[in-house]
């Protein structure tokens, strides 16, 4: 639960940020790292903190491939963060926030198209959309 008060008000933060600044500044991710780790550490077995580390470097290197490939799709600051909430949550709930964020996206971003507020070349910052992923799952853990 404290992995979760602290990624959710982290991401609160870099939402502001992002939707303010269309960046994700590295030292709250560093910090949320330390905190995340700390916590790992001592509330998880050797082998828990390990599968965590090894599907965060893998989140690492499959969407930092496509942010490289592709920059202009997803921004690195976007990496880093699904990073973070993947070593917070573990791959089952990264896998349900990045699916609930991109959903959001997608709605949000064609009504914006359709009442032709913004063109198809805007960018819209992403981590607010992680945010609210991250709501819905951890509300619906809470609740079952």
């Amino acid at each position: 639960m404290a992995k979760a008060v602290i990624l959710f008000l982290l991401c609160l933060y870099l939402s502001w940020v992002d939707f303010r600044h269309k960046r994700i500044p590295n030292r709250a991710l560093v910090a949320g790292f330390v905190l995340i780790s700390f916590l790992e550490f001592v509330l998880s077995s050797p082998m828990e903190w390990l599968m965590a580390g090894f599907f965060t470097i893998l989140c690492l290197l499959v969407f930092g491939w496509i942010s490289w490939h592709r920059p202009l799709t997803l921004g690195m600051g976007d990496v880093k963060l699904f990073a973070l909430v993947c070593y917070g949550l573990g791959v089952r709930d990264f896998i349900l926030v990045l699916t609930i964020a991109s959903l959001a996206a997608l709605l949000v971003s064609l009504v914006l198209l359709l009442i032709r507020k913004v063109s198809i070349k805007c960018e819209v910052p992403f981590a607010p959309f992680v945010t609210i992923g991250l709501a819905v799952v951890l509300y619906v853990s809470e609740a079952s």
